[in-house]
């Protein structure tokens, strides 16, 4: 077996590889612009929690017929995210009073 990349000539490999490094990239902001240590123990259950936040509004938004294209999906990623990390005491920046209200109810809809 080589070591050799298969797969990153694929375009679809190549959007959602950039995709996921978007998500890394919101995490790691909000976590240093807030001053979280990275070895907080809150950290593991407010990802978790915004996983799971950010699976259920994904599927709120299929049921409900809205398309969620990959800049409406970040941006619900980063208010699930936002959500999270308030629900489980760590010191975010809310941002989401600056996103559209549909997605942040999407999102809130999960955290009732």
């Amino acid at each position: 077996m080589h070591g050799q990349d298969e797969f990153g000539h694929d375009p679809g490999v190549q959007h959602t590889r950039a995709y996921f490094a978007q998500m890394e990239a919101m995490d790691s902001r909000l976590i240093r612009s807030s001053g979280i240590s990275r070895f907080d123990k809150r950290l593991r259950p407010a990802r978790e929690l915004r996983f799971r936040l950010f699976e259920a509004a994904c599927s709120r938004a299929c049921k409900k017929g809205l398309h969620l294209d990959d800049n409406k999906a970040l941006m619900l990623f980063e208010i699930c995210q936002d959500l999270a990390f308030q629900k489980n005491g760590l010191s975010a920046f809310p941002s989401s009073a600056m996103f559209d209200p549909q997605l942040v109810s999407l999102a809130k809809e999960g955290v009732r």
